[in-house]
């Protein structure tokens, strides 16, 4: 079973080795350094910001990732997310998360379009956002310089009324996000 749990300061240290690991960080846009001064800055700054909200991914009760809506802008009703998977043998849970964060976002929250962007060398997730019924709506070429070359960067979007046309689907999700 998916639950997911609000991230609190005694995950940083796990949170912070996930972040770190090649296998992550390659295909986030940016790098971290291991330092929990920064990584503790970087949580007082986001648990006093409305518009993010952050979980740990906990799958059969075993923490595996991190799961984030980023730039929640209430008046504008829009969003977007990002995961990663930090647990390797059980990558492919990455996958089923989408339709748990579109279930939050469109019935809970009541937003009405979540958004993703994704780098061109990770073509699983771009695979994972079509499959889930995100349209791509563009591509930013040459967008993001990191390990000495350029990447691109697509550009993803699903429409709560998308979204109510394919819930059905995923009636059985019993989704939980611990507030």
């Amino acid at each position: 079973m998916i639950k997911f749990v609000k991230l609190r300061q005694y995950h940083l240290e796990q949170v912070m080795r996930w972040r770190t690991h090649p296998n992550v960080t390659r295909y986030m846009f940016t790098d971290i350094e291991e330092n929990m001064d920064h990584q503790l800055s970087w949580y007082t700054k986001i648990s006093n910001d409305n518009s993010q909200k952050h979980w740990l991914i906990s799958y059969n009760d075993r923490l595996i990732g991190v799961v984030s809506l980023n730039d929640i802008q209430w008046e504008h009703s829009r969003c977007s997310w990002g995961l990663y998977i930090g647990e390797f043998d059980v990558k492919l849970i990455g996958g089923l998360i989408a339709p748990h964060m579109y279930q939050y976002v469109f019935e809970t929250l009541k937003l009405k379009k979540i958004t993703a962007e994704v780098l061109g060398k990770n073509e699983k997730a771009r695979k994972t956002h079509l499959m889930h019924g995100c349209r791509e709506v563009g591509v930013y070429k040459n967008h993001i310089f990191k390990y000495g070359e350029f990447d691109d960067v697509y550009l993803y979007e699903l429409m709560d009324y998308e979204w109510q046309e394919k819930r059905n689907r995923y009636v059985h999700l019993k989704t939980e996000f611990e507030e």
